[in-house]
């Protein structure tokens, strides 16, 4: 039986036997030391070494009593968007393994651990500054030991959002550029131009009087200074768009040949774009919408077309910028009148007329006789109206009277050249108008007729029908639709059944001449031409006694109130043509017109013309077969109040006149009209 027992070889231990068989070693654990840490043991049977136990390692338990952060820098400093690693140290010593734990804020995040050591990586935060980093180790179930530290997270100040900024040029621009401070937050304002070497320190960028040349983009940058001395920097870009009216690009004149296309082009500077409008005149021609290039085609230009065309644009700025475009066409002179006529009489000593002609260049004029040689005799002149209109104004004095003679005037330039003809008519009495047809009804002769030549002044026609003395009449007074035209006209009031002898009178402010006699017969009187008579009579003899009543009663009136000193005087006459005196007829107009037809509701409707008017009108037909003037034939036909005719009479004027102008189309858009004048 093996017998336990003792044999203590060192102090700090204690040997006990705990049975016959169980051998114990106890360490104190304040004798525990370094020595005894891994230290190995095992129990050996002295008399014979075979018999031992198995080894047993001593692990000593140490608890975590230092905790540290490596760096150890409070505040931990880092810059925003970098990653700074941080570890925890605890004593190396410390048994068992202890357990580390990291925290920022309250939050706990995740380390990696390795020999007492646990190691992070922070990336810098705006969001994490100021916040607490703190490390947890504890062991042995023992109370953790805690190191921390505060987070300084350095980052620039942040600016606010620009946003673009129109204005007008010439005003002032003042844009402050705010930003929210950073870390540190000692904040300083720069305001730069994107492609630009402009600088200017400030919040606030100043652009007094600003121009277009300043529009573009800028940008505010706001910076603070780091502890290592790095700036931290933030910048937003804003758009600067100077407004200005437009401006119309200064060109040379536009220059074509006629029937050739014509581009007008004109450059607009303006901001925004501008709205364009072309204008001739106060006519809208073309309309374009935010362009900068304005442009009108003319697809063939005409010699008409040489005008100052208006460029109006237009923006939010300035509205109606306007501007003159010119176009000139080149083209051969082209009159106003191919012809003139011009009036004159054996009294005319001054002739003189114009005319208006276009071309471009300048035209050359030459005055001659039909047969091609220079007129010396007239004076010409050329007036420039505008660069491409011109008058051209002749001129002659008469020492003696002319007779009738045609001049050219030849009007040319390097395009092409034109003539106009001035026709020098001297004024006679009109040419005898030709009787073509006689058609008589029952009261009324319809008489055509061919017109002859006016004698250069204009005429008139009416028609007389004479029957027997007191069987006379004439139609209304025809104006003259030119030479060779057919007139008719209606001769009224005529009696059935009678030979009535036509003639057509012609005047004008010369004279007057009269056709060949015509003769035709009025149609018999039917039945119903005869009531309608005797319904007339029958209604001017009511009329008649009504007017007898009315001047009974102004008569016995008058004698009445005679004690008065108004004196009535009553004339009543009776319309009766055997009783008119010589007096009356000659008070009366020898024919009656149709507007006069209205006041004859008390006449007989044969009553035209008393029996000394038809001596009269029998009188000139007699003149004219006995080949005299037909001045005095006329004269005997008028009425005491006028016919009124197209011509004044000239016989005491030596004026002469224009009496044709032809061919004006080509300047139906012009202003320019010819002008004639003439003088005695």
């Amino acid at each position: 039986m093996v017998k336990c027992a003792t044999f203590p070889s060192n102090s700090i231990y204690t040997c006990e036997c705990s049975s016959t068989s169980s051998y114990t070693l106890t360490i104190p654990t304040e004798n525990m030391t370094e020595f005894e840490k891994g230290s190995v043991w095992r129990c050996t049977y002295i008399g014979d070494g075979r018999f031992q136990s198995l080894s047993a390692t001593l692990h000593i338990a140490v608890d975590v009593h230092n905790v540290s952060l490596v760096p150890s820098d409070n505040p931990l400093t880092l810059r925003e968007g970098t990653q700074t690693e941080v570890r925890c140290v605890v004593n190396s010593n410390a048994v068992p393994a202890p357990t580390i734990t990291w925290y920022l804020g309250s939050k706990e995040i995740t380390g990696t651990t390795s020999n007492n050591t646990s190691s992070i990586i922070i990336t810098g935060n705006r969001q994490d500054n100021k916040r607490t980093l703190k490390c947890s180790a504890t062991n042995n179930n023992k109370p953790p030991k805690n190191v921390d530290t505060t987070l300084n997270v350095e980052y620039p100040p942040s600016v606010i959002h620009l946003t673009q900024k129109d204005i007008i040029e010439a005003q002032n621009l003042f844009i402050i550029c705010g930003a929210n401070p950073g870390n540190p937050n000692l904040t300083i304002f720069v305001w730069t131009k994107v492609d630009s070497g402009f600088r200017q320190n400030g919040s606030t960028l100043q652009l007094p009087n600003i121009q277009r040349t300043s529009s573009g983009t800028y940008r505010c940058t706001a910076e603070n200074t780091y502890r290592n001395g790095a700036k931290g920097t933030n910048s937003q870009t804003m758009v600067v768009n100077v407004l200005y009216k437009p401006v119309i690009q200064e060109k040379t004149s536009t220059i074509v040949n006629e029937t050739e296309r014509a581009e007008l082009i004109r450059e607009v500077d303006s901001n925004p774009l501008s709205d364009i409008s072309w204008y001739d005149g106060a006519e809208l021609l073309k309309t374009q919408t935010s362009v900068k290039i304005a442009n009108l085609t003319i697809e063939n230009a005409l010699c008409t077309d040489t005008k100052n065309f208006t460029l109006s644009v237009s923006n939010t700025v300035q509205r109606n910028v306007t501007s003159l475009v010119e176009l000139i066409v080149n083209c051969k002179p082209k009159a106003h009148d191919d012809e003139i006529t011009v009036a004159i009489t054996s009294y005319t000593r001054r002739i003189s007329m114009s005319t208006t002609v276009i071309a471009y260049p300048e035209p050359r004029y030459n005055l001659e006789y039909k047969n091609g040689t220079a007129n010396n005799m007239m004076t010409v002149n050329l007036y420039k109206n505008a660069i491409n209109n011109f008058t051209i104004y002749c001129e002659q004095q008469l020492v003696e009277e002319m007779d009738s003679v045609t001049y050219t005037l030849k009007l040319s330039n390097v395009l092409g050249a034109s003539t106009v003809f001035i026709n020098i008519r001297k004024q006679v009495k009109p040419s005898s108008p030709i009787i073509t047809e006689a058609i008589c009804e029952e009261t009324s002769a319809r008489i055509k007729w061919e017109s002859s030549f006016d004698g250069g002044a204009v005429q008139s026609f009416f028609v007389a029908a004479f029957g027997d003395t007191y069987k006379s009449s004439r139609s209304d007074i025809i104006t003259d639709k030119g030479e060779n035209q057919t007139h008719q006209a209606v001769v009224p009031f005529l009696q059935p059944s009678v030979l009535y002898t036509f003639y057509v009178f012609a005047k004008n402010s010369i004279g007057d001449t009269i056709s060949e006699k015509v003769n035709c017969t009025t149609l018999k009187e039917t039945q119903k031409t005869i009531n309608t008579r005797n319904q007339t009579l029958k209604v001017a003899g009511s009329v008649t006694g009504v007017l007898v009543v009315l001047t009974l009663v102004i008569v016995l009136s008058c004698l009445m109130h005679r004690h008065f000193t108004l004196i009535c005087n009553i004339g009543f006459e009776r319309r009766n043509k055997q009783e008119k005196t010589a007096d009356l007829v000659e008070e009366k107009s020898h024919y009656t017109v149709m507007s006069e037809h209205g006041e004859e509701n008390r006449r007989n409707p044969y009553d035209v013309l008393t029996p000394t008017e038809s001596t009269n009108l029998y009188e000139a037909i007699q003149m004219k077969e006995n080949q005299k003037t037909d001045a005095d034939t006329y004269e005997s036909l008028n009425k005491p109040e006028k016919i009124a005719f197209c011509d004044n009479s000239i016989k005491d004027s030596n004026k002469s006149g224009i009496l044709k102008k032809t061919d004006a189309t080509p300047f139906s858009n012009t202003e320019e009209y010819t002008n004639t004048s003439f003088e005695s």
